[in-house]
């Protein structure tokens, strides 16, 4: 069966979007999902099942507006292969064994605009960034709390919504998507 990592947008950041994971854990159980686990309090998923990555991703929207309600949250699922070859493709290797914290990659909804590459790696401002695809590494080299490089900005730039992860968390979500055995 499947492994995916569901990457939930906007999860207990500043007060909004509450979501305790245990109760997650208990209702995506319920709803049939094996082997699922959750990493931090911020809306990392991993789980097995037989369904779809659409039929997966519709039943977690559903979940999430019925049981918990809420509705401004994206699910964006990936693969275990999906974040290996993230972590593989990474064009900033000195800012993920320096400063993993602030290397970020953001996983894209869609295929990006014409042009959000080149928008991206024209940016002008402390951090710097390179789209790959559906997702993009951005190194906040200065921090990510006072940059200008804001989800906002990018969901703009990239024309689709995303969701971000630090380098630390999409390694260890590799690690729980691993397959057994």
């Amino acid at each position: 069966m499947p492994v995916f990592v569901a990457l939930i947008r906007a999860i207990n950041v500043g007060g909004a979007g509450r979501l305790p994971m245990a109760e997650l854990r208990a209702a995506c159980e319920a709803a049939g999902l094996q082997r699922v686990a959750t990493y931090v309090a911020s809306g990392n998923l991993v789980f097995e099942t037989g369904l779809s990555e659409q039929e997966a991703k519709a039943l977690l929207v559903e979940l999430l507006r019925e049981r918990f309600g809420l509705t401004q949250n994206h699910v964006i699922l990936r693969t275990h292969g999906d974040l290996a070859e993230a972590i593989a493709q990474n064009p900033y290797p000195e800012a993920a064994s320096a400063r993993p914290n602030l290397l970020h990659v953001a996983f894209l909804e869609d295929e990006p605009r014409a042009g959000a590459a080149d928008a991206l790696a024209g940016w002008e401002g402390p951090e710097r960034g390179r789209l790959d695809g559906r997702r993009a590494y951005l190194d906040y080299e200065g921090g990510a709390g006072r940059s200008k490089l804001t989800p906002a900005v990018l969901n703009k730039m990239f024309g689709c919504r995303h969701t971000s992860r630090n380098w630390n968390t999409v390694r260890k979500l590799a690690e729980m998507a691993a397959p057994s055995g």
